[in-house]
């Protein structure tokens, strides 16, 4: 569960922005879009630097005192949360785009 749960934590922005920012585009909900953007750029932000500690952490917890540390896992790690958040903003101009067209 600890090696998977980094990838967890940088994809739920991304399903918050599709939950949430389909909600606010139906106005079933009382956030309103750009508010619901700000929030997932923001947790995409702070979850993809708890994801690389708690990978870092892992990582330093499967060595078990072996000096030897390769960083190549932690890379990983940062560009799956630069990926995810190119995702994310593409997901936001998208739904910018479907909610302009509801509004017309």
């Amino acid at each position: 569960m600890y090696g998977i749960s980094p990838l967890i934590l940088i994809l739920l922005p991304l399903f918050f922005q599709l939950i949430c920012g389909r909600k606010a585009i139906g106005e079933s909900i009382s956030l309103k879009f750009g508010t619901i953007s700000l929030i997932s750029l923001f947790l995409q932000f702070v979850l993809s630097i708890l994801a690389y500690f708690i990978a870092s952490y892992n990582f330093t917890e499967s060595l078990q005192g072996q000096p030897y540390r390769c960083g190549m896992g932690m890379i990983g790690i940062f560009f799956f949360s630069f990926l995810f958040t190119i995702l994310l903003i593409i997901v936001i101009i998208v739904q910018y785009f479907i909610k302009k067209s509801y509004e017309k």
